[in-house]
């Protein structure tokens, strides 16, 4: 078997033989046969990353440029086109937009995206977009938006989560991209493309000093080495004081400490081949991820409960008597992170083709340790660990000449997974002093090793019919393969917390392993049409197939005797789709001076995967079906006198379940309920984002005071739609003030929630061994600082 760094290499090299072994033919062409190259916007301060982001081919026929002369591009259809012409809903938001709104991660992000909806939970990433996303923490899950990194996929939730640093542009992709995407992207995508190095030496130098005694570093600096290679190289870091305390230790929770840094090497021997490889790594290590406790009684007093307090309060503990950044536990939590990869990027230029390889390895590692019980007792604690490898090659190419316009590509993807989720042994159990490190001596322990491979060929292509009318066909089809090596440990065959520890068992009824592999195929199309009713505005409409792969409960699958042999508890999930169907309006008005651009969607929503609170285990099974309709706008006005800018977006959500029944370990004695009619989690019906900049000349700069403010109507975090697992309705705001000085020096102070307003980012409901607490984890309080910056 080859080593992994053999596997990389491999992998690489094959990338840049199956794009040199070209070359001669590429070399051979006349320059003079090849299609012009259309001019591409100027890259101008408002948009600095037009020019280092494209990564097709470039944008033909680009049209008439807005009125402050910039034009964002973007890759959405992997092919560079800019955003006006492409016929998906996406936001763009271009690295200058993003140090403008304070952007620094994705929690920040998500208020500024229509129907894009931010959650965490015990480190983990959940990303809803129009209703579609990750609801579930069961170890070896993946998201329904897929999140690409310099358009490689990143597949662990809890790689997902960090800063964002020296980045040239973000997107955000809505609707089902199964065709382009493939797996995993039923609700959307977002990909994030950090800066190329730049025709000449440049960068920036940045501090931000804030409450909480936050100190944020970040600095960039890139260029020409020789004539033909360019490097740039990224750094940040932030230590940061926690939002809480556990007032058990006395010591800070939720703080951060946390280091990354990014090196870019490019290579253009010639004017029609380039090659970049980019290598990232980061390192967090804090004690966030813990839950804070959201209903301190579980749902006492609802119909179906037991009525009875937390098993921690029985037992003498404590909880806490309101919803606070502060928590009550025994255990600090302590969370850590690694992480990184190499991507190598190449792409070939030849007459009407652009061929391109994208070769990636990525490693993660998450551990997290966490009370969950809700209380001060020594009664129950996790240790949750996950570490991944994957390896992805991509290589595409597209064509274009005269009417017709194609991408093709084929695409492969291994990730070898250990997961493990347990809860180490305690004194209520073994009357002894236990170790929270320690996930090996536990009255659970849930777990395994995966190994998937999958693999996909896709093509989408466009034909003009007519001068305005075009046609798009477009297909994928993915094969994916999962191998599960299972395990589930219960030393507790009865756990009754108020029993003394006799009923601890050395020999438990299961301890695996327990193998199993499945494979599931998937054909997912896409057609389309768009209609160019005039230069500026553009009107198209879709009909697609999303497709998310099955998977195993890693850890949680158990064989049960029976009279005629085996069967599974929590066999294998099914995979789930959607079928989308769009129409949109994207237009300029106004000489150009506003944006508006409009979209409505209807899915029928098929086998959502869901999780499930099991006893001592999270599940995953498929409800039956969902359907979601919405409407989206998005808005961007600049003054004549480039005096203020105004930027709104809102949407209208309506995702209900159409067939689902299930049981509510927090209510058990209403049995199975039929949730019918009810909400998806993380759908919220309404939400509004609006800002106004205005720029204010001054001596050698400009003064540039911004306001921003969001609202989200009430979102449930489950499917039963219990008030107390959910978050009312809220809006927030956020301040700021700067100077920008001509050469390259600005201020800014800012103010983040300014009201501080308490918001629940995801709550959850434990299982009934623990009397049924709720969990949740919190937004940021209100926040504020100074930043500083110059840029060369």
């Amino acid at each position: 078997m080859i080593s992994r760094p053999g596997r990389i290499l491999y992998m690489m090299g094959a990338s840049i033989w199956a794009l040199t072994a070209t070359s001669a033919f590429a070399q051979s062409s006349s320059t003079d046969d090849a299609a012009p190259e259309a001019a591409a916007p100027a890259q101008t301060e408002a948009a600095p990353a037009a020019a280092s982001v494209e990564q097709a081919s470039p944008v033909a026929d680009a049209p008439a440029e807005t009125a402050d002369g910039t034009e964002i591009i973007v890759t959405a259809d992997k092919r560079a086109t800019s955003i006006q012409r492409v016929p998906i809903a996406v936001t763009a938001l271009t690295g200058e937009d993003l140090a403008q709104r304070g952007v620094m991660d994705v929690s920040s992000l998500a208020p500024q995206i229509p129907s894009f909806n931010f959650g965490a939970s015990f480190g983990v990433l959940k990303l809803a977009v129009r209703g579609i996303g990750f609801s579930n923490q069961a170890t070896g899950a993946e998201s329904s938006v897929a999140f690409n990194l310099n358009d490689v996929y990143v597949s662990r939730p809890a790689a997902q989560v960090g800063q964002m640093y020296d980045i040239a542009q973000v997107e955000v992709l809505r609707g089902p991209q199964g065709t382009l995407y493939g797996r995993n992207a039923t609700g959307g995508a977002i990909n994030i493309y950090s800066a190329r190095p730049g025709a000449e030496w440049g960068g920036f130098a940045q501090l931000t000093v804030g409450n909480y005694n936050q100190i944020v570093t970040e600095a960039a600096a890139g260029g020409p080495v020789t004539d033909t290679l360019g490097v740039r190289l990224a750094f940040t870091s932030e230590d940061r004081d926690g939002y809480g305390k556990n007032v058990v230790t006395g010591n800070d929770i939720d703080d951060e400490k946390s280091r990354a840094a990014r090196l870019t090497l490019e290579w253009k021997p010639t004017s029609n081949f380039s090659m970049a490889l980019i290598g990232d790594i980061q390192r967090v290590r804090n004690h966030s991820g813990g839950q804070h406790d959201i209903v301190q009684r579980g749902l006492t007093g609802e119909p179906g409960t037991s009525g009875l307090p937390l098993i921690g309060v029985q037992l003498g503990g404590r909880t806490s008597d309101q919803v606070s950044y502060d928590i009550i536990s025994d255990i600090d939590p302590q969370y850590t992170r690694r992480g990184g990869g190499l991507t190598l990027d190449a792409k070939l230029e030849a007459g009407d083709f652009t061929f391109r390889s994208i070769t990636a390895w990525r490693h993660s590692l998450y551990k997290l340790i966490s009370d969950v019980d809700g209380t001060d007792a020594p009664v129950s604690s996790i240790v949750y660990r996950e570490r991944s490898d994957t390896y992805s090659q991509e290589f595409n190419v597209n064509y274009s000449r005269d009417r017709l316009s194609v991408t093709a590509g084929v695409y492969g993807f291994i990730e070898n997974l250990d997961g493990l989720f347990a809860d180490p042994s305690n004194p209520v159990l073994v009357g002894a002093p236990y170790d929270p490190n320690s996930e090996f001596i536990s009255y659970f322990a849930a777990g395994g090793h995966l190994v998937n491979h999958a693999f996909a060929g896709y093509v989408q292509g466009s034909y003009e019919l007519t001068d305005r009318l075009t046609l798009i066909v477009g297909a994928r089809y993915s094969t994916e393969k999962k191998k599960d090596d299972d395990l589930y440990t219960d030393f507790v065959t009865d756990v009754k917390w108020l029993e003394p520890a006799s009923i601890w068992d050395p020999n438990p009824p299961f301890s695996g392993p327990f193998t199993q592999s499945r494979r599931w195929n998937s054909f997912t199309p896409k057609i389309g049409v768009n209609f160019q009713a005039d230069p500026s505005t553009l009107l198209y409409g879709s009909i697609s197939k999303g497709f998310k792969a099955g998977l195993f409960n890693l850890g949680g699958t158990q064989v049960i005797p029976t009279d005629t042999g085996v069967t599974l508890s929590n066999p294998p999930v099914q995979p789930e789709t959607v079928w989308a169907y769009e129409a949109g309006l994207k237009t300029r008005l106004l000489n150009n001076r506003l944006r508006l651009n409009l979209a409505g969607f209807y899915y029928d929503y098929s086998d959502l995967q869901l999780s499930k609170v099991q006893g001592t285990l999270v599940a995953l099974t498929n409800a039956a079906s969902a359907r979601i309709y919405g409407l989206e706008a998005e808005t961007e006005y600049t003054s004549p006198d480039d005096l203020f800018r105004i930027n709104l977006s809102a949407s209208w959500l309506h995702a209900r379940f159409t067939d689902f029944r299930n049981t509510d370990v927090g209510r058990l004695g209403l049995g199975e309920l039929d949730l019918k009619g009810n909400k998806l989690p993380q759908a919220p019906d309404f939400t509004v984002s609006g800002g106004i900049e205005f720029g204010i000349p001054a001596a050698r700069g400009r003064i540039v005071p911004r306001a921003q403010a969001n609202y989200t109507s009430r979102i449930y975090f489950d499917e039963f739609n219990v008030r107390p697992i959910s978050q009312a309705p809220y809006a927030k705001v956020d301040l700021s003030l700067a100077y920008e000085d001509e050469r390259g020096f600005s201020i800014t102070g800012f103010v983040n929630n300014l009201t501080n307003k308490l918001t629940i980012d995801t709550a959850y409901q434990s299982s009934e061994i623990l009397g049924h607490p709720v969990g949740g984890f919190l937004a940021p309080p209100r926040t504020y600082g100074v930043r500083l910056r110059y840029s060369f």
